[in-house]
């Protein structure tokens, strides 16, 4: 009996607070003040800190508890899920405060330290990382860089795409093809079901089916192209959401903004990198990797002369577009 008071003043159980916490994070999202993408990782997260602490009461986390099993984490390398793991526990505790469930949030009190990447080299876990950072930022900025990590392509090739092809397309073509200047580019552009892409530095001309799908997001470039459309009413796949002095909402980005909005995503991320950090580019050599491992030709998808080429990291002048097959 006497044990009883104790066990009470600790307030509720943890993993009974996660089970509130996941319904009001999903209210949360059904209101929109948090994306999707939030949610599930969210989800993810939460059920990994419920497995930490339990049954313990709430109120009895200590910060010293919080930082022994952080640290945990970071000893077997695992910077990244610590960093991500005292985001959400910020949160949960937030949320409990504001249930009246805990009077102070111990989770603000740990240090978040700084993760450091010692390779310029996109990781998928990196990448994933990047990307969360940017929902805060303009969606062109997350869609083009799935639009990136789903075709292998080129900045400038991204940059350029539009969701039909133009009756000013035909002759930017011919001229592309015999090496002529034109006073456009024969830009990427959406016919039936497939991406077609005129390479701009290869003249390699790559036929992308929107079915294409990245197992390790489970999303496929149909799903981004959807995304893409819901935004603004534009020709553009990568466009403004957002006027400005010099843009109207429905305008292109401009490949240099493009790069400038994965590096202010990449900054918002709180990676740092030992040397030169990666470039928009880089997504390029994540998505020849994550695609062979799901055995897809990256040979022909990135446009390269030769499987030598491919390795660092087929060329047609003439007029044949190289399908890209699903499996």
């Amino acid at each position: 009996m006497a044990e009883q008071p104790r066990i009470k003043s600790l307030g509720i159980p943890f993993k009974k607070w996660v089970d509130e916490y996941l319904k009001i994070t999903h209210d949360r999202l059904q209101s929109g003040e948090i994306k999707p993408n939030t949610y599930r990782t969210r989800i993810h997260l939460v059920k990994r800190l419920g497995e930490i602490f339990g049954d313990k009461g709430i109120k009895g986390i200590t910060v010293k508890e919080i930082v022994t099993n952080l640290d945990a984490y970071r000893a077997t390398g695992k910077e990244r899920m610590a960093q991500s793991l005292r985001s959400t526990l910020i949160d949960v505790f937030a949320e409990a405060i504001q249930a009246g469930e805990l009077d102070s949030n111990p989770a603000t009190m740990t240090k978040n330290k700084t993760v450091r990447v010692k390779r310029a080299r996109l990781t998928f876990e990196t990448w994933q990382t990047i990307f969360d950072s940017a929902e805060s930022l303009q969606p062109w900025v997350q869609n083009a860089m799935l639009l990136a990590i789903l075709t292998g392509q080129r900045l400038e090739d991204i940059a350029l795409a539009r969701f039909k092809r133009g009756s000013d397309w035909e002759p930017a073509f011919s001229a592309f093809i015999q090496k002529k200047p034109h006073s456009i580019k024969p830009y990427t552009f959406i016919d039936g079901e497939f991406l077609h892409v005129p390479q701009q530095k290869t003249r390699a001309l790559i036929k992308i089916p929107l079915a294409l799908r990245l197992e390790c997001i489970d999303t496929s470039l149909g799903d981004v192209v959807t995304r893409c459309r819901k935004h603004a009413l534009s020709q553009y796949l990568v466009h403004h959401t957002r006027r400005g002095v010099n843009q109207e909402i429905g305008d292109p980005v401009h490949l240099n903004t493009v790069s400038k909005g994965f590096q202010k995503a990449r900054q918002k991320s709180g990676l740092v990198w030992d040397g030169s950090p990666p470039t928009f580019h880089e997504q390029r050599s994540l998505a020849e990797r994550l695609y062979r491992d799901q055995g897809i030709d990256t040979q022909r998808l990135l446009g390269h002369k030769s499987a030598k080429m491919t390795d660092v990291y087929h060329d047609s002048r003439g007029a044949e577009w190289l399908e890209i097959a699903v499996k």
